[in-house]
């Protein structure tokens, strides 16, 4: 199997025993109220189900609770089959009506088959229970088989007004969801695939289609996929029992960036470049490659290993009337080959270079101290000696909202690192006036490198989904109150001797200069969350936040900052933050925007304090809980 299979082709829920004896639940990182098994690898969540009061959660492991909060977990429930293939992601259907005929109210759990180094197609299949605990291998699996490699991650679930099963399932390398169809659960029809928006660079997977109302109690239905290694994209629009087609506000947004706040400079939609001085005749526009840009037209340099000499393009003088410039950008990675520039009075005073990529992701500075003053725009390259080097440039806006994600145009879900596999729990009780989800607080890219002794992996913490402005908007559920122990109503009071709380706060934002929370502190050590109000631009920084045991960090990629846009809800700022031993959820603005990362930290790094740039106290309050375990000692 090569790296790039490795990385992305685990969207699983695979168990794999690690270890002897169960641990205690004691151990150093291990979450005290998330869920993770007794020992040994946790992956996606699969199969949520709500049923005879129960909430169910497998990842071909099992666990059973009854509020989200308290969870037991269950013998491993899958039984025969040859032993030759791995479970990978899937979902649990509830067949109370028994149109499969194995029985009413069985258990049918979808799966996918699959085999070592990718060396035979995925495919689609189903074990069955007859008491909720343990299922049986179909032995006339599969039940789907379209002859891919890459074929994973069904969600099946009951769509009333057909009378009909309906399956989404990936074909995470060419970026499409297929859609199927069933009346038995065991023959599949196809119907549709979904294509062609958001993220297409990298695997699909974990799909999830389900139906939510927004603020009108208007019925939307809900796309989300896993982009790999580590994050969640969705869609709003309609699902008709054969196709889903994202909404004109969905469309607008993904195809042509309609909706971003701020003003465009220049999109290169007027498909030609009139305001721009061409040097040597090096750059032109270049039609949309799905790579990313929006519209149809961007700006890009040729191949860099053609240029003999250093060139340039500039654009005309404009005057900076807000605090951002946005762009997004793509090519190669090194100022030394490649950058784009702000030029001020002939001095460049910003620059970037792309995304080591073909991939355009959004980037931006900070010109707030620029303000009044008159620039140009640069594209600038120099003579490389490697193949295919380049560097582009599309949709640059002025806006007073910093976007410098370094992510795809897309709509997420988590702006953190470590928030992937997102599933919803079907009500099968239909009971519920909610609709509830689970994710893997977990990053491809060095889940098997972290510092874990008992296994690697745990999940979120469920959450509440709502639709707000074509947005979603995700809460923590209500029930984790339950482990409260001590409030505090004070930073300054408030000296946990564990990583295990929670906090409110809420900010001022018409002060200037940054202000926010270290958590995770030591002496030397800390995990900021700041906010700059001129900005609005949101970020964590986890560089100088984790304990290496060798001083070397795990994995390059762990040392990050995570950034987004959130603007002021009048002129306040409020976080909800869960701290849990080695990870951090941060709900803003009642869930508009979420970050969730995970954290190592020395055993002394458990201090937690306000601070600003400004002598003006921003936190006008302040309310925190010690948060008792979920785990019997």
């Amino acid at each position: 199997m090569n790296f790039f299979n490795y990385i992305y082709c685990f969207c699983f829920g695979l168990l794999l025993i690690a270890g002897k004896g169960y641990g205690q639940y004691n151990e150093e990182y291990r979450p005290q109220f998330h869920f993770s098994p007794k020992e040994g690898w946790i992956g996606d969540p699969d199969g949520l189900v709500h049923y005879k009061d129960t909430y169910h959660l497998f990842w071909w492991g099992h666990a059973t609770s009854k509020d989200l909060v308290y969870w037991e977990e269950q013998p491993r429930p899958m039984r025969g089959g040859n032993g030759d293939f791995t479970y990978f992601s899937g979902s649990v259907a509830i067949d109370k009506d028994n149109t499969a005929g194995f029985g009413k109210e069985r258990m049918v759990a979808f799966y996918t088959k699959h085999f070592p180094g990718d060396s035979l197609p995925e495919t689609q299949a189903i074990s069955i229970s007859k008491d909720g605990q343990f299922f049986d291998y179909y032995e006339q699996n599969p039940v789907l088989d379209i002859g891919k490699v890459f074929f994973r991650d069904p969600q099946v679930f009951w769509y009333a007004e057909k009378n009909k099963w309906i399956m989404v399932v990936s074909l995470p390398d060419v970026q499409k969801i297929n859609i199927y169809e069933s009346d038995n659960l065991k023959d599949w029809e196809f119907l549709s695939e979904f294509s062609g928006f958001g993220a297409q660079n990298s695997f699909w997977e974990c799909p999830d289609l389900i139906k939510l109302k927004d603020e009108n109690d208007r019925d939307q239905w809900v796309m989300f996929i896993g982009r790999g290694p580590n994050r969640v994209q969705y869609f709003l629009g309609d699902f008709d029992g054969t196709t889903f087609t994202p909404s004109s506000e969905t469309s607008h947004y993904l195809k042509q960036g309609i909706g971003l706040k701020g003003t465009v400079f220049e999109d290169f939609e007027t498909k030609n470049l009139e305001n721009w001085d061409v040097k040597n005749n090096s750059f032109s526009l270049k039609e949309n490659e799905n790579k990313g840009s929006l519209g149809d037209m961007f700006l890009s340099s040729e191949n860099l290993n053609e240029i003999k000499q250093a060139q340039k393009i500039r654009s005309a003088d404009f005057k900076i009337t807000e605090p951002a410039i946005n762009f997004l950008i793509a090519g190669v990675d090194s100022l030394a080959v490649a950058n784009f520039q702000l030029i001020i009075d002939g001095n460049v005073v910003k620059e970037t270079s792309g995304t080591g990529s073909k991939v355009f992701k959004w980037k931006g500075w900070d010109v707030s101290t620029y303000i009044g003053k008159t620039a140009q725009l640069q594209l600038a390259v120099k003579p490389a000696l490697e193949d295919s080097l380049y560097i582009a440039v599309d949709h640059i806006m002025f806006s007073d909202g910093l976007r410098n994600t370094a992510l795809e145009h897309a709509l997420w879900l988590d702006y953190g690192t470590d928030f992937y596999a997102a599933r919803t729990w079907r009500d099968y009780d239909d009971k519920l006036d909610r609709t509830l989800m689970l994710g893997w607080l977990g990053n491809w890219d060095y889940t098997g490198k972290v510092p874990t002794s008992w296994g690697k992996g745990f999940e979120s913490i469920p959450r509440e989904l709502y639709i707000k402005n074509n947005r979603i908007y995700q809460k923590p559920i209500p029930a984790l109150q339950k482990l409260r122990t001590t409030e505090f109503s004070s930073i300054e009071a408030f000296k946990p001797d564990k990583n295990i709380y929670e906090f409110e706060a809420v900010f001022d934002t018409k002060q200037e200069g940054k202000f926010g929370i270290n958590l995770f502190e030591s002496t030397s050590k800390k995990l900021v969350l700041s906010y700059n109000p001129t900005t609005h631009s949101f970020s964590v920084d986890r560089t100088n936040s984790t304990h290496y045991v060798d001083g070397k960090p795990f994995s390059e990629k762990f040392e990050s900052i995570m950034n987004t846009v959130i603007f002021p809800d009048h002129n306040e700022l409020r976080l909800h933050v869960y701290v849990d031993q080695s990870s951090v959820e941060i709900f803003i603005n009642d869930g508009e925007q979420v970050l969730s990362a995970l954290v190592f930290p020395e055993s002394n790094q458990t201090g937690i304090s306000f601070f600003s740039e400004e002598d003006k106290i921003a936190l006008k309050n302040f309310k925190a809980w010690t948060l008792s375990s979920i785990w019997k000692k």
